[in-house]
């Protein structure tokens, strides 16, 4: 994937989980995340979103067909929220999370089988 194509589809899966979380009544900033800098965007392949008082989410996109994502484990992280980004892109399916602390590596495999429901979310998130 050229990147232009993956600052897109990464700047899509944010805004899906900013949206998400605004539902849910968590506040974010928008302009603190790596994903939102122009320099690291072309250097990393980042989808942050911070939370204030609790840390960063990376949101991470899947497409339709994949059933496993390869993840690389960031340390700042506190949470993986799994976006599906289907083809055409006329809408966005939330698929689960999960906590940082169940990820152990540098690089995991994830199976979207795996995933914790967003339900459980907000529980989450307040005991962190």
């Amino acid at each position: 994937m050229e990147k232009s194509q993956r600052v897109f589809y990464n700047t899509l899966t944010v805004w899906a989980v900013n949206h998400l979380l605004g539902w849910m009544e968590l506040e974010t900033i928008l302009d603190k995340n790596e994903s939102g800098n122009q320099v690291l965007q072309g250097i990393l392949d980042v989808a942050d979103l911070m939370l204030p008082g609790i840390g960063k989410i990376e949101c991470c996109k899947i497409s339709e067909e994949e059933t496993a994502i390869s993840l690389s484990v960031r340390d700042d992280r506190i949470a993986y929220i799994f976006v599906q980004l289907p083809d055409p892109l006329d809408k966005v399916k939330l698929l689960g999370f999960l906590p940082a602390a169940d990820l152990h590596g540098d690089t995991v495999e994830i199976s979207v089988a795996d995933l914790q429901p967003f339900d459980n979310l907000s529980d989450y998130l307040e005991r962190i």
